[in-house]
């Protein structure tokens, strides 16, 4: 991420949001809002649905998780905290809707 970005955007890995992760072993929302296994495309979509400008990052690895790839890129609402709380809550959202629409 560029110096240019620093203070106004934010990384977001999946195991930020992975509610089968302890705290310890990186996830950083209360278990109360985190979700199983989240994927780098529902982040990024979940940012989009925010109008934070996602940018999919492949290739990159959080340093506690090396077996887990890729990170997304994004801006942040008010703090990091607040805007991860955003992004888990409009995934349970979207993955809600899926339910529905596959349960017709």
């Amino acid at each position: 991420m560029s110096r240019e970005y620093k203070g106004k955007r934010i990384v977001i890995y999946p195991i930020y949001l992975d509610s089968t992760l302890s705290r310890k072993e990186g996830r950083k929302i209360p278990l109360s809002l985190a979700i199983p296994k989240p994927t780098l495309e529902e982040i990024a979509a979940a940012c989009e649905k925010l109008g934070l400008n996602p940018e999919i990052e492949p290739d990159k690895v959080h340093p506690k998780s090396i077996a887990l790839r890729g990170r997304v890129v994004a801006n942040k609402l008010e703090s990091k905290l607040r805007t991860l709380y955003a992004v888990a809550k409009t995934i349970v959202e979207m993955r809600k809707l899926v339910r529905q629409k596959t349960a017709l």
